[in-house]
């Protein structure tokens, strides 16, 4: 971070892995690059820098820490994204998100609080001391 700007990090686009319609996942899902969910899914999302889409037909009912995330469908749960998320139209989050940089495009719904605090701002928050 320089000059109080957040460090542009372009998102994964080589799509990897799709969970298509029909399909229901329950537990712990993890995954690098691109994943697509386009069905139902429960427990956990998570990649270190990977970027994840939940389409129109996408219903999570799970906590998620990615890259970036970008919704199209239903969320429901917490969200931490390292980069950026955003909120298309139709889409819909009700949970809390922990992001650099939130795009919410009208026609989208988000019900919850979000925290725009970058890993710098982390650390020196943890450095102070009440008295």
């Amino acid at each position: 971070m320089k000059n109080g700007t957040t460090q542009q990090v372009p998102a994964p686009t080589d799509l990897r892995t799709r969970l298509g319609e029909g399909t229901e996942v329950n537990g712990e899902v993890k995954f690098t690059e691109v994943l697509k969910v386009e069905s139902k899914v429960s427990g956990k999302l998570i990649s270190d820098a990977g970027s994840l889409i939940i389409s129109e037909s996408g219903q999570v009912h799970a906590d998620i820490e990615a890259g970036f995330v970008e919704i199209f469908g239903t969320v429901e749960g917490k969200i931490t994204a390292k980069y950026r998320v955003e909120i298309r139209p139709g889409g819909r989050v009700y949970g809390d998100i922990f992001t650099p940089i939130l795009n919410i495009e009208h026609g989208a719904i988000f019900d919850g609080k979000c925290h725009m605090i970058d890993e710098s701002q982390k650390a020196g928050k943890a450095n102070q001391v009440s008295i």
